[in-house]
């Protein structure tokens, strides 16, 4: 697998910040990888497409993007200009037709018609997260608007992910708010670099702190800082990531989620590990945090002699099991 060469900044280059997400995909056979892989790519697209957006400031692919879905039409009436865009709309058009159609005549698995169509569900739900709250003016007040975000637009995000069925998906919604936090912590200089601030107003608020504390790096001179950040990783998140784990231990979880989550709970463990060794600085953490995401794919850059075989819906596949190697 290709690592890329991004420092981490999502407005330039995802690269990096790609793979510290999936690396664990080189685990699955190609096959398995290839639908994966599939729907990764469109939900990154996609997001890059609504973050140069709101930077451009005009009207914009993504919103392009939301009018063909919705409304389609000949690919060649859009206004495209970048080859992504066009893959993107081509896919999607695809998508759209193999899950409204191609189902219909599937001999080998009486569920790909609930699998696809709750898909379909979860991708609609996504871009109407990301049309929400992919915004520069956006301002969260309370935490039930935080609450509210993570899981319209993490939670959607990995339902639409594949091996689920409606009952997994529920789980999967939980896990993905949860990555959407760790996600926040991870880029708070980025997103301050860009006047983005998730933290709650009124939380905010309640530590003598707002906004401007970030976008100016003054936060980490105020005494409320590190109060906020004990609560958050304290506090606020050992009850979602306990519900998670829940999902992560469910006996009927296909082995390419048990993966997404093995990988994905280590992931938030370096996260909380680099910021506290960082005293919260956040500045000083991204530095440190990518030089160790770094050193960590190095140990994880060779596909395995026998990577995993994930079951069919009927259960008809055999899969050797792994376990990742927790990092130091």
């Amino acid at each position: 697998m290709d690592f890329g060469s991004s420092n981490g900044c999502a407005i330039a280059d995802d690269a990096l910040k790609d793979v510290d997400n999936a690396a664990w995909l080189i685990y699955l056979t190609p096959d398995a990888q290839e639908e994966w892989r599939d729907r990764i790519y469109w939900i990154r697209t996609l997001d890059r497409l609504a973050e140069q957006g709101w930077l451009n400031s005009e009207l914009n692919s993504f919103e392009q993007f939301c009018q063909h879905w919705h409304h389609p039409q000949p690919v060649e009436e859009l206004p495209i200009e970048a080859s992504c865009q066009l893959k993107l709309w081509r896919k999607s058009r695809t998508w759209r037709h193999l899950i409204n159609t191609a189902h219909s005549d599937c001999d080998n698995c009486d569920n790909c018609a609930p699998r696809n169509l709750f898909a379909l569900s979860a991708w609609q739900h996504y871009l109407r997260a990301i049309t929400t709250y992919h915004r520069d003016d956006l301002v969260l007040q309370t935490m039930v608007d935080y609450d509210r975000m993570i899981e319209h637009l993490g939670g959607s995000l990995f339902q639409v992910l594949p091996d689920l069925n409606a009952d997994l998906a529920v789980g999967a919604c939980v896990v993905g708010a949860l990555d959407q936090c760790y996600n926040h912590l991870r880029d708070l200089n980025e997103d301050s670099q860009h006047r983005l601030c998730y933290f709650p107003h009124t939380l905010l608020n309640e530590f003598g702190l707002n906004a401007e504390h970030f976008y100016q790096r003054t936060v980490f001179e105020q005494p409320g800082y590190r109060q906020l950040m004990h609560y958050w990783l304290y506090e606020y998140l050992p009850p979602r990531k306990a519900i998670a784990q829940q999902f992560a231990r469910r006996l009927d979880l296909p082995p390419s989620w048990k993966l997404l989550c093995d990988w994905s709970f280590d992931r938030y463990e370096r996260i909380e590990a680099c910021l506290q060794s960082c005293d919260y600085n956040y500045v000083d953490f991204a530095q440190h945090y990518w030089t160790e995401v770094r050193q960590h794919l190095k140990h994880h850059s060779t596909p395995p002699a026998h990577p995993i075989t994930i079951q069919t819906p009927r259960g008809c596949g055999m899969y050797k099991p792994f376990a990742l190697h927790r990092s130091a």
